[in-house]
């Protein structure tokens, strides 16, 4: 049985369109081409958004957002672009960011125009991608962030997301609420409270989230719970159509 799932509940914008995936059978992973290592699994998204394919990155745990426009020079040859967040505009493809711990966020603007898909791991956090994702999607489709909706998807937990001094300094500013000092320099942090946090600041409080902790959770991927043999989880949006309603 799939493990995509329409995210239906989230008031996006007429015409927009998201999903997820949760474990198998479903794999995202990708090969060390950058290429998708199950075929049929990117073919089941397509057809779960209503669309021919869907765009994505070699993610590198950094912070450079890249327009979906911008992947059209590599389409069609063995070259993947690398990155950590995409934005696709009215017209433009399904975007989708891979995850197996890591914090995934879907984010639209307030008329659907200008999607982005976020990879969010501490790295990227640490080194701004939210908000650089917020001044993309400005910049796609000028409009304001208290418009915007935001999803922050299954990620490793606040209980489980065990981490050293270093993670935190790294993350500051990061509120009292989102982290739990322990003994011998170890923390926990909470990713999703920390991009509300993040996102909040730059204006954005249309926050929706699934509370799910991959770590905990035995049927979902996690890379720190299942090392180099995990697969890998998928979110994807897409932007509403020019013109007007998705049919």
């Amino acid at each position: 049985m799939s493990t995509l799932r329409p995210l239906a509940a989230v008031p996006w914008p007429s015409g927009v369109r998201a999903a997820y995936s949760l474990g198998p059978p479903e794999d995202f992973f990708l090969a060390s081409s950058g290429r998708p290592q199950a075929p049929e699994a990117w073919t089941a998204l397509a057809d779960c958004l209503g669309v021919r394919d869907v765009a994505y990155l070699r993610q590198v745990h950094g912070a450079q957002v890249l327009r979906e426009h911008a992947l059209g020079a590599a389409c069609g040859t063995d070259a993947v672009l690398e990155g950590d967040g995409l934005v696709s505009s009215a017209g433009g493809r399904a975007v989708a960011v891979l995850t197996a711990d890591c914090l995934p966020v879907l984010l639209s603007n307030e008329t659907g125009t200008a999607v982005a898909a976020v990879h969010g791991g501490w790295r990227s956090l640490a080194g701004g991608i939210l908000e650089r994702a917020v001044d993309a999607l400005q910049e796609a489709a000028p409009g304001s962030p208290e418009g915007m909706v935001a999803w922050l998807g299954p990620c490793i937990g606040p209980g489980s997301f065990e981490v050293g001094q270093e993670v935190v300094d790294a993350l500051a500013p990061i509120p009292e609420a989102c982290v739990r000092l322990g003994a011998r320099g170890k923390a926990w942090v909470d990713l999703q409270g920390l991009a509300r946090f993040r996102l909040k600041a730059q204006g954005v409080v249309r926050c929706y989230s699934s509370a799910v902790d991959v770590f905990s959770d035995p049927t979902a991927y996690s890379h720190r719970r299942q090392g180099a043999r995990a697969g890998r989880q998928i979110a994807a949006i897409l932007p509403a159509p020019e013109g007007g309603k998705a049919s």
